[in-house]
């Protein structure tokens, strides 16, 4: 590993997992293809196994999880997104994010008002989620400077 992905690494913000979550994230890494993007796949990975796995009921609202609804804020471009981490088969649209993309790894286990940063090939990534929504749907809102 370089000095810079490893110090990327040590920064990263506490993420808590549900024991579901965990495990079915782990059996989808194991089960995927050769082909499949090694770098994203690690970094899952590695967010994987420095997680804290929750011992009981964790609340919708206060960590993204897999088929939560969550708003960030994507400090490359600026505006706030909003979209559902899903499995990759389920992705279908702009307002999905895969788990196997960065984002999706980057965003799994977050709570409101954390922020990661992250390597992707090439250049440097951050975000930071201000609301998970859990499973209900997304309200509609102007994004930053009153776009939509």
């Amino acid at each position: 590993m370089n000095t810079q992905y490893e110090t990327m690494s040590e920064q990263r913000p506490p993420i808590v997992l549900t024991p579901t979550d965990r495990d079915k994230l782990l059996a989808l890494i194991h089960e995927l293809p050769a082909s499949a993007q090694p770098r994203t796949a690690e970094f899952l990975r590695e967010e994987i196994e420095r997680a804290d796995v929750a011992k009981g009921d964790v609340s919708p609202s206060s960590v993204v999880r897999m088929g939560s609804n969550v708003e960030f804020i994507d400090h490359e471009d600026g505006h706030v997104h909003r979209a559902k981490l899903v499995f990759p088969e389920e992705a279908r649209g702009g307002r999905f994010v895969s788990i196997l993309s960065s984002v999706g790894s980057a965003l799994i286990g977050l709570g409101p008002g954390q922020s990661i940063r992250w390597n992707d090939p090439g250049r440097e990534r951050s975000l930071t989620v201000l609301k998970v929504y859990g499973d209900e749907r997304i309200p509609s809102s102007p994004r930053i400077g009153g776009r939509k």
